[in-house]
C-alpha cells in the first residue's frame, strides 16, 4: 500500500521575517560606519602646517668697537593642508647667542584658511 509523504511546508512567519530584517540591519550597519571612518578619516585628519623659511635679506650691517649689528628680515610662508582653518594663538621667536636670549619677536594670534599659505616677515635689529 502507498503512503504519501507528509511534507511540512515551513512558512515564515511575520515575527521570522522581523528579526531577520534586524540582524541584517544590525549586521550591515556597523560595516558601514567603519568604511565610512576608514574612508574620510584620513581626509579629515588634522595634519601639521608646513613652515618654510622662503629668505633672509641683511639690509644692515655693520661692526663698530667689537660690537656687531645687524638687521634682517626673515621670510617665512606656513601653510595650512588641512579642510578647516588653523588657529594659531600669541607666541614669540627668539634668537639666542651663546645660549643667551639675544632679541626676540612677538607673533600675533592668527587664523590661516584651510588649503592657504600665509607669507609672514618679521624684523629683527640685533
Amino acid at each position: 500500500m502507498y503512503e504519501p509523504h507528509n511534507h511540512h511546508h515551513h512558512h515564515t512567519s511575520k515575527r521570522d521575517r522581523t528579526n531577520l530584517a534586524s540582524c541584517t540591519v544590525a549586521t550591515i550597519f556597523p560595516i558601514i560606519i567603519a568604511i565610512s571612518v576608514f574612508v574620510y578619516f584620513p581626509r579629515f585628519k588634522p595634519k601639521n602646517p608646513k613652515i618654510t623659511v622662503d629668505s633672509v635679506q641683511f639690509p644692515t650691517f655693520s661692526v663698530s668697537n667689537g660690537t656687531v649689528n645687524f638687521t634682517f628680515y626673515p621670510f617665512v610662508s606656513v601653510t595650512n593642508p588641512n579642510r578647516n582653518a588653523f588657529t594659531h594663538y600669541d607666541g614669540s621667536l627668539q634668537i639666542t647667542y651663546s645660549n643667551s636670549p639675544a632679541r626676540f619677536i612677538f607673533i600675533p594670534a592668527g587664523k590661516i584658511d584651510d588649503d592657504h599659505t600665509q607669507h609672514i616677515s618679521m624684523k629683527f635689529v640685533v
